[in-house]
């Protein structure tokens, strides 16, 4: 079987191919963090801890300080130009 000469325009993409591929590998990979899991020891108790219930007091009134009066808000007028 006898191989004939490709055309110069199969050669230029190859070239090009090669010379592109070569600078994808060139590019920097990023850091892979491989952080191994480990699992806590499981300590057991006697009797079952039992744990308190929360305390906790959650304000739901909002202080006059922090509140916006409606009537200072001025919205600025739009005009439309129409062509």
């Amino acid at each position: 079987m006898k191989f004939r000469r490709p055309r110069n325009s199969t050669l230029f993409s190859i070239l090009v191919f090669l010379v592109s591929f070569g600078f994808w590998l060139g590019q920097p990979q990023p850091v892979k963090n491989y952080s191994y899991v480990t699992i806590p020891e499981v300590v057991k108790t006697d009797p079952p801890v039992t744990v308190p219930p929360e305390t906790t007091v959650v304000e739901t009134t909002i202080p006059v300080e922090t509140t916006i009066d409606p009537a200072a808000i001025t919205l600025p007028t739009e005009t439309t130009v129409l062509p």
